[in-house]
């Protein structure tokens, strides 16, 4: 198939150094057995007739170039679309073999067009790889693994005819096996054009036409067909051009519909889990309370919030669900609602917890939900902590200096619709500082690039101890963020103040 065998049909001087049809008076000679002539010598009529034959073809394969770049560039720049990445591969390689066939490429390098040969023919055997590696792309593996196997038939052709071109000087043979593994492959791609009804779509339709009558002028210029002389082979080419870049720029840019519609819902879901975390934190007359929440992506499964039941008792949750993205988004969302239903006995985490993990069980789809809930009592001077499956909470007593940790940890929630949990209860003084936080915080890497760790955030914590809670959280923040964040990242801290 000269398609994408150029030499049998030879685009204007032949590689015998004759125009077809040089039998008969007035035949042109070799256009490179008159690059060392004397331009003055040259007949008009020769300068003219290569002019005529050659010049179409040069601008035939800049514009191919020009289109092949093109698709490149949009694929790698903007949609990362596969299919425009083959169609600008199967471009590029088509136009460098025209400019390799071309005579006046060979004329203005001064290289003899014979010179050429060997390149073009190596390009010739791999174009046909970028063309099935698009219908790959656009069909899949085909009937019964079809498509799949002209891909790596062509390849496996391409490894062995390209150094039978460059070192064994054979053609005839080579040239046989490419036309008919491009036939059938072009073949293939028709019956999923026509016969098969899931592939009748917009994208696939926008082919039918282009390879029909790429492969009819293929066929009239194998037969020799050559209106004044010209090989229509390249037009062709242009025409199935047309129709793969018109395939692959509509499914790119249904792709990039597709993306653009999933970023508006992402920034959507964003939206609404920024509305269910609390605006800004409760206001009790002896508590500071300082709160941050950073996601790893545009949405995420950590949560926070507060009950505040009077002016002298708060319960604080710090939850973290399972997994990242809208899944976990939509757990901490349910959150919210169950939260807010534990109302009632916001004075016992160890029961609110029970309460959650009630309401959620049998909701979550395989994810889980670890928590850490603490109710403070500013008139009695204590809390009272329950965890599920928790990293512990950290209390520093300012006036011992020392960091407790509150490990009371019970089962995960949701996976174990039987699980119970305990309270424990510790003093809570003036200058007491509580942290709370989610596993993200601790799985940080620190300045030296290693693992932050609950050892380095309690000597954190306690280097803080006279500083206020927002301004703790911050060089927090600073210290964990040296490297990529990993994890969701959530902190609240409550001093008796």
């Amino acid at each position: 198939m000269t398609g994408f065998n150029g030499f049998p049909v030879s685009t204007g001087l032949g590689s015998a150094g004759m125009v077809e049809g040089s039998q008969h008076p007035g035949a042109l000679p070799d256009y490179a057995s008159l690059i060392c002539v004397n331009p003055d010598s040259i007949p008009r009529t020769v300068v003219v007739e290569v002019l005529r034959t050659q010049l179409p073809f040069f601008g035939i394969a800049c514009v191919v170039l020009v289109a092949g770049i093109s698709s490149l560039l949009l694929a790698r720049l903007r949609s990362r679309d596969r299919l425009l990445l083959w169609v600008g591969t199967f471009s590029v390689l088509y136009a460098a073999r025209l400019f390799l066939q071309n005579d006046l490429v060979h004329g203005a390098t001064n290289i003899p067009g014979q010179s050429f040969r060997r390149a073009a023919l190596c390009l010739t055997y791999l174009i046909p790889i970028p063309f099935a590696f698009f219908a790959r792309e656009l069909f899949g593996k085909g009937w019964h693994g079809t498509i799949a196997l002209w891909v790596w038939l062509q390849i496996v052709f391409a490894v062995v005819a390209i150094p039978a071109a460059l070192f064994a000087h054979q053609g005839f043979w080579t040239d046989l096996i490419n036309d008919v593994l491009v036939t059938a492959g072009t073949l293939l791609i028709l019956l999923h054009v026509f016969l098969r009804p899931e592939s009748r779509n917009a994208f696939v339709n926008s082919l039918r036409w282009p390879v029909i009558v790429f492969g009819i002028l293929v066929v009239l210029a194998n037969r020799g067909f050559r209106p004044a002389g010209l090989n229509i082979e390249p037009i062709g080419f242009l025409i199935l051009l047309a129709g793969l870049g018109t395939t692959a720029t509509r499914h790119a840019l249904a792709s990039e519909r597709k993306l653009i519609d999933v970023e508006q819902e992402l920034a959507m879901a964003r939206r609404i889990q920024g509305s269910i975390l609390p605006h800004s934190a409760p206001r009790l007359p002896l508590l500071r309370l300082a709160a941050r929440y950073e996601p790893m992506t545009s949405v995420a499964g950590d949560f926070y919030d507060f009950l505040q039941i009077s002016d002298h008792r708060l319960t604080i949750l710090v939850a973290d669900v399972s997994g990242h993205g809208i899944p976990a988004a939509l757990v901490s969302s349910m959150l919210k609602v169950c939260f807010a239903a534990q109302r009632e006995r916001a004075d016992n985490p160890a029961g609110v917890l029970t309460g959650l993990n009630l309401m959620l069980r049998g909701s979550l789809g395989g994810q889980y939900v670890t928590a850490a809930c603490a109710a403070i009592d500013l008139n009695t001077r204590v809390i009272a902590y329950a965890g599920a499956g928790h990293p512990p909470s950290l209390l520093l007593r300012k006036d011992v200096g020392d960091v407790v940790q509150l490990s009371e940890n019970g089962l995960f929630i949701g996976p174990f619709p039987n699980a119970s949990y305990s309270n424990i209860v510790v003093p809570f003084q003036i200058g007491d500082k509580l942290l709370i936080y989610t596993d993200g915080v601790v799985e940080a890497n620190g300045p030296d690039g290693q693992e932050f760790g609950r050892e380095r955030l309690a000597h954190f914590l306690q280097s803080a101890k006279d500083q206020q809670p927002a301004e703790i959280i911050e060089r927090l923040f600073k210290t964990i963020s040296a490297g990529a964040q990993q994890d969701d990242l959530t902190v609240v801290l409550a001093e008796f103040s």
